[in-house]
């Protein structure tokens, strides 16, 4: 039994540290700071900056983290937020 939750918390860490690897936003210093208007939620600004192509949690979890926000990313009106922005591949010139 031991053996099994040590292995399922190595695991859960790994995934953890992968995705947070994978994760687009994370490693930008880019940003666009944002003033929240009544009704938004860290997900609905997420999605005037994500498209189809993106998985919006990404940045959501960018979202929380880079404005040190709780668990519930709960946010006002009135309040800045920083939104990460991706850093875009360049373009060689031909």
């Amino acid at each position: 039994m031991r053996v099994f939750l040590l292995l399922l918390l190595l695991i859960i860490f790994w995934n953890a540290g992968l995705s947070a690897h994978l994760n687009p936003y994370t490693n930008t210093s880019n940003y666009e700071t944002i003033y929240v208007r009544p009704g938004d939620t860290v997900w609905n600004i997420a999605a005037k900056y994500t498209d189809d192509s993106e998985d919006i949690r990404d940045l959501i979890i960018a979202i929380t983290r880079l404005n040190n926000l709780n668990s519930n990313a709960q946010v006002y009106p009135g309040q800045t937020l920083k939104v990460p922005q991706k850093l875009k591949k360049s373009v060689a010139l031909k």
